[in-house]
């Protein structure tokens, strides 16, 4: 998968709060983003490497410890392809969404995280003639 420089791209679940809020923050401070909600759509193997590879750490400082699917399987000593079959597998193990522009990926456990990534708002800085003092 191709992630293009000048587009912000958000791996989200739309249900949750945080990935409703993220979404609603993002489209305020950039206009081209690229949704993927990924409860519906089926990421490969080789695309969450390269998010993880982005994020820059192991993936299972990605991963919420308490979700129940983790829970319940008592084996926590995964290895990278391990962690990258159960983020396959059941993507909402994930701790938040995560959004990606330019080679870089941030999780976004809040929303003002994507922040981060260095993204400045689409309000113009400029004053308008009209609205300059005279």
């Amino acid at each position: 998968m191709q992630f293009h420089p000048n587009e912000l791209t958000l791996l989200l679940d739309p249900k949750s709060t945080t990935g409703r809020k993220l979404r609603a923050y993002a489209h305020s401070i950039c206009n081209n983003i690229n949704e993927i909600d990924y409860t519906t759509t089926r990421l490969t193997t080789t695309v969450w490497k390269e998010v993880v590879t982005m994020l820059g750490n192991n993936p299972e400082e990605y991963i919420d410890k308490d979700h129940p699917i983790i829970k319940n399987d008592h084996d926590h000593t995964y290895t990278m392809h391990g962690w990258l079959n159960v983020l396959l597998n059941s993507p909402e193990v994930l701790k938040g969404p995560i959004a990606i522009r330019k080679n870089k990926a941030i999780l976004c456990t809040n929303p003002n995280d994507i922040l981060k990534l260095g993204i400045t708002s689409n309000i113009p800085t400029k004053t308008l003639p009209h609205l300059r003092a005279r």
